[in-house]
């Protein structure tokens, strides 16, 4: 931006400075000349022919610059009208000397070129002029009463005029330098502005990130931390600045070091505060003690987001593939049906036509479990009290399953609470109760589900879904999550694998856990918590059985 044309030039302190330094330039002079006449040396030195002139001038001289001193320091009047007074005075005093002393020729006159140039830096141009034109008119002026006063006196109008258009270029020329560093501050003072609100804006975006930033510098102290790393790191300073990073955060420091030694461009995972971290470094300069930034994000965070673009990708490919295998399998469903009505239709051939109405299900039902995966990106979490909700999911499924295993639900409390999407774990839940049904009901022995609550070291709850079955195998329980693995032929092996995408959607973790009787599942919750009251232990059991 630059400045604007007319715009006032900046006073400030420098030119109090300024006329503090013209003040002690007169206390010189002043000194000097009286120094002079008490040692009777004036009258030798500038072969003065008015000594009592020369005298009084001196001792008014010095008067009034005490007053001039004693104005400076109270700043009374103001500056302007100090420095007008100042260089008037200069000009009749040096004025009167010249004329007491032998001219131009003297050398006196030189003297006031001082003050005019402080007249040219603190005034405006106009009067600073006015002060030159004087001084010019002044020492021509003496030259032409000379030969009046001083018999045998010669005027130099010659050296009196070139002295007074040197007066008139110290004024233009400090008056002129004055100026450009006045504007110079000026667009300094803006730009100055300019770079404290753009750091302003700098240090408001950086603390409405969401990812972490810290700024270090050569000694490992925190020169900056936003609100996302304090709350990643789970510090319980605001904003612990020039605090070492090794006491704010150890393991942010060891890798640090880790990247400073090895400069390696991979990044690892750190563990900090419970939390799994990425963390990214980079030097704010090419200097080796340049300021280093550390970016740190929630790897959860992250996998997240790379797991919500894949699901984008898995949904146009899934609802291509129902398109594209459904047009024919229906065709194929169709002409069995037809073929089905056939008379002629022997013993053979029905049940070939079985085979192929079986087999034309199955692929229906794998199509709606490739389907489902996509449904994860469709997450809407709500809070849960999870003791009545799940005394709710099965009584639901009780009506759809004429053989539903007894129920019974242990160590929850009444007043928990879960974040999670309602429809995605009565999903979850759904397949691994069927999944119970399908694999553990034995004959001789009623089939039984217990939903028991479980807290973890760390403080997390889990939900365990146990069955009192033959449970898993040692050779499968490592496969029973992946997709397409069943041990039934009917099974289309998905069905475990999508409960797991639905969980991991809702933060949640699902996997197989050692059980002495019957397989048990574990659905370790991300966010739960409990009001007053005490744990509820309840009891449902199918009044057919």
């Amino acid at each position: 931006m630059s400045r604007r044309v007319g715009a006032p030039l900046i006073r400030h302190t420098e030119d109090w400075r300024a006329i503090a330094t013209l003040n002690a330039y007169r206390g010189l002079i002043g000194f000097g000349l009286v120094t002079l006449l008490l040692f009777a040396q004036a009258g030798h030195l500038f072969d003065v022919v008015m000594p009592d002139v020369f005298r009084s001038a001196c001792l008014a001289y010095l008067a009034l610059w005490v007053l001039s001193l004693v104005a400076a320091l109270t700043r009374t009047p103001p500056l302007r009208a100090q420095v007008l007074f100042a260089v008037a005075v200069d000009v009749v005093f040096f004025t009167t000397l010249v004329l007491a002393g032998t001219g131009v020729a003297g050398g006196l006159g030189m003297l006031l070129i001082a003050p005019l140039s402080a007249a040219g830096m603190l005034l405006p141009a106009r009067l600073a002029f006015l002060l030159a034109a004087c001084a010019a008119i002044g020492v021509l002026g003496q030259e032409a009463l000379r030969p009046l006063q001083i018999e045998g006196a010669r005027s130099a109008f010659v050296q009196a005029g070139i002295l007074g258009v040197l007066f008139f270029l110290s004024v233009g020329l400090s008056h002129w330098l004055a100026r450009r560093a006045r504007e110079g501050e000026a667009l300094a003072a803006e730009r100055a502005g300019e770079v404290q609100d753009l750091a302003a804006l700098n240090r408001h975006i950086i603390q409405q990130m969401e990812i972490g930033a810290i700024v270090v510098d050569a000694d490992r102290r925190i020169r900056l931390i936003n609100d996302a790393a304090v709350r990643l790191l789970d510090l319980t300073e605001t904003a612990p600045q020039n605090a070492a990073l090794t006491r704010v955060a150890p393991a942010v420091d060891e890798a640090l070091s880790h990247w400073l030694q090895t400069s390696a461009g991979g990044i690892d995972t750190l563990q900090a505060s419970g939390r799994a971290l990425l963390p990214l470094f980079s030097r704010l300069g090419t200097a080796r003690d340049a300021l280093v930034l550390i970016s740190l994000e929630d790897a959860l965070r992250q996998s997240e987001q790379a797991q919500q673009l894949k699901l984008v990708s898995l949904g146009r490919l899934t609802s291509s593939i129902a398109h594209e295998i459904r047009n024919p399998l229906g065709a194929i469903s169709h002409a069995g049906q037809l073929l089905a009505e056939t008379a002629t239709l022997d013993a053979d051939g029905r049940r070939l036509l079985d085979i192929v109405h079986r087999h034309t299900r199955r692929i229906d039902d794998i199509i709606d479990s490739i389907l489902g995966l996509s449904r994860r990106s469709e997450t809407t979490r709500r809070t849960i009290a999870l003791a009545d909700w799940l005394a709710s999911c099965v009584n639901d499924y009780r009506e759809y399953n004429t053989r539903a295993p007894d129920f019974e639900i242990i160590g929850i409390d009444a007043a928990l609470c879960i974040e999670f999407d309602p429809g995605h774990l009565r999903q979850v839940l759904f397949n691994l109760w069927d999944n119970a049904q399908r694999h553990a009901r034995r004959d001789e022995t009623p089939l039984r589900v217990r939903l028991r609550g479980h807290h973890s070291r760390s403080g997390l709850f889990g939900l365990d879904v146990a069955d009192n079955g033959p449970g898993l195998g040692a050779d499968i329980s490592d496969r029973v999550m992946e997709p397409f693995f069943t041990t039934a032929r009917e099974g289309t092996g998905l069905g475990l694998h999508i409960a797991r995408e639905l969980c991991e959607a809702n933060r949640a973790r699902l996997a197989p856990v050692a059980e002495s009787d019957g397989a048990c599942f574990r659905i370790v919750f991300a966010q739960a918590w409990a009001g007053a009251g005490e744990p509820a232990t309840s009891s449902i059991h199918d009044a057919r059985a």
